[in-house]
């Protein structure tokens, strides 16, 4: 009578407890499916992106005004005309090189015209090279060769400002409208990253993006092939329990 009692208690706790294993199994299959979709879609826009700065690296772009639309510009080489405002630098911090800690210096550039101020990067210093930059003359105007893009905060950890008492500035992000309330001025959507051949320029370190599309692509054959061994499993699984 015990016997027959646990025989059907567990029959009934089996009962019970399959919905939610099955919710759980359908759920995470349905999950390793999905980041796979979102690597490989990852891949191909920036294989999309590859192709753009391919068919523009030999199509330097000569911006002498504001564009009427700086998303047309986003990844082109440009040439620019005007002058360097190093009153106003900022540091773009924990940036490594080599090991080593410092920042991407990042100055307001007025177009000649003073259609448009546009944030330049000029490359990477160490934090032992920082107290350089206090002393730097006061430039006239220049031509300047660089790539053109349009940065995208993201989200936030920390506030842009981090060091906010004393120039250069230390940020944290290229958070354009606070930038513009700092600066006191009306920043331009974009980022121009100088050319590391320009006298102006210290080290680039800026790259469009980090991780290439076959990257992108090899994580989504990993994430379908968990989702595969999952539906195999499950697939087992359910015959022996029929058994």
């Amino acid at each position: 009578m015990n016997s027959l009692y646990r025989q059907m208690n567990a029959k009934s706790s089996k009962r019970s407890i399959q919905p939610w294993g099955t919710s759980v199994y359908i759920i995470a299959v349905l999950i390793l499916v999905s980041l796979g979709t979102w690597q490989l879609a990852r891949g191909m826009h920036k294989a999309e992106l590859e192709k753009k700065m391919d068919m523009f690296a030999d199509n330097t772009m000569g911006l002498e005004t504001a564009p009427e639309d700086w998303n047309d510009l986003n990844y082109r080489e440009v040439r620019l005309t005007g002058k360097p405002q190093t009153a106003g630098t900022m540091l773009l911090d924990s940036r490594i090189y080599q090991g080593q800690i410092g920042y991407e210096v990042i100055v307001p550039f007025v177009l000649q015209d003073q259609s448009a101020i546009v944030l330049l990067n000029r490359g990477w210093v160490s934090r032992e090279q920082v107290n350089m930059l206090e002393n730097e003359a006061v430039y006239g105007d220049m031509k300047i060769a660089g790539q053109l893009y349009l940065p995208k905060t993201g989200m936030k950890l920390v506030d842009t400002m981090l060091v906010k008492d004393r120039w250069p500035r230390v940020i944290a992000y290229l958070d354009i409208p606070v930038l513009s309330e700092e600066l006191g001025a009306s920043l331009a959507p974009a980022v121009v990253v100088l050319d590391s051949n320009s006298d102006f320029a210290f080290e680039k370190i800026w790259k469009p993006y980090i991780m290439s599309p076959m990257r992108h692509y090899g994580y989504a054959v990993q994430w379908w092939g968990l989702a595969l061994v999952l539906l195999a499993f499950g697939w087992v699984w359910k015959f022996r329990s029929q058994g």
